[in-house]
């Protein structure tokens, strides 16, 4: 009997799904309030022995991510974990990697934010916000707008969410330059770099976009030099992690017309403050940590926990299976106290 440590709601919602892949698996249930229950019975953490665990969104949405966590590794006996998580960067992966437990990130957040992406770029190069103006003015005038039709995009981070977005500028016929640890040539891409290249490659970029993870090497990575590279009329967007640009430098540079315009949904804090200058700027967009909120997301997560978890029990390779070293770098080396 394998038995899985699952959020309540999400086993209450799909118990027949999961018990289609396997009659015989049993189920730890971790309630709202973080209690757990097995068979409808309160259960301590130290007679939980799960072997596997699911870190699906609802913990997030009801804030228990933490307590879960320490409950996975009070358990000792978690062998693979799923998260929905892209990026590894919270300090517990580090601890959960240190305990010998197997991760899969998720990709059910690459087709929301390749389209939010897309969709915010050319809000930005059809002048969208002069548009809206001009209906609400009744004001009648040819607006002349930038084409993305074979721009040239530099991806930093081709993972599965640079990839998801390569894939759908195709049907821009845009040049796609891929930036990531390995050069490897890829069939979505016209070329793949490093970061080490990047200096050669970004005053010919029209869009940058970061969706790389924050190690670091990426930490601050879009610094005052960087801005610098970048063309006049190039367009900035990041979707990985706040830390990754340099917000100061990112100021500086927007004021003075060293880049064209930012699309940013992820901050240094977050939630952004109230008095961050980014919020009143033209030539920024400025969205709350949202670009993954597509309706389908949940779905997609449900449907790669199925598969990995058929996987699992087939002893087949996981999707997405995260190697350690793949762990945020910089992570404390203690575990957490549980």
């Amino acid at each position: 009997m394998t038995t899985i440590l699952i959020e309540a709601q999400a086993f209450l919602r799909l118990e027949a799904e999961l018990k289609t892949i396997d009659a015989t698996l049993a189920f730890i249930l971790m309630q709202p309030d973080g209690s757990l229950t097995f068979n409808g019975k309160s259960i301590s953490v130290v007679d939980a022995q799960p072997e596997i665990a699911w870190l699906n969104v609802g913990l997030a949405r009801t804030r228990i991510t933490e307590t879960y966590v320490k409950a996975v590794l009070a358990t000792g006996t978690v062998k693979w974990l799923q998260t929905f998580n892209a990026g590894l960067d919270r300090a517990f992966y580090q601890d959960l990697f240190a305990a010998g437990i197997r991760i899969s990130n998720s990709n059910a957040q690459a087709i929301p934010m390749a389209e939010y992406v897309i969709a915010n770029v050319l809000a930005h190069l059809q002048n969208i916000r002069q548009r809206q103006t001009q209906q609400q003015n009744h004001h009648w005038q040819r607006t002349v707008f930038r084409e993305v039709w074979r721009s040239r995009w530099l991806l930093i981070g081709f993972g599965n969410i640079g990839q998801a977005l390569a894939q759908r500028l195709r049907a821009f016929e845009c040049e796609v330059i891929g930036v990531r640890r390995s050069a490897q040539a890829h069939p979505l891409a016209e070329q793949i770099l490093t970061l080490d290249q990047l200096p050669e490659v970004l005053p010919t970029a029209d869009v940058v976009v970061i969706a790389c993870t924050l190690t670091e090497k990426t930490k601050g990575l879009a610094d005052k030099r960087f801005f610098e590279q970048m063309k006049p009329e190039a367009v900035l967007v990041n979707v990985g992690r706040g830390k990754i640009v340099d917000q100061p430098a990112l100021l500086k540079a927007l004021k003075e017309g060293l880049i064209e315009h930012a699309i940013l949904d992820v901050f240094d804090p977050e939630p952004l403050p109230d008095n961050s200058p980014l919020w009143d700027m033209a030539n920024v967009t400025v969205t709350s940590h949202t670009s993954n909120a597509g309706h389908n997301t949940a779905l997609r997560g449900d449907l790669l926990f199925f598969e990995n978890l058929r996987r699992y029990l087939a002893h087949e390779p996981l999707l997405n299976e995260v190697p350690a070293r793949g762990a945020r770098l910089d992570a404390p080396k203690r575990l957490l106290k549980v």
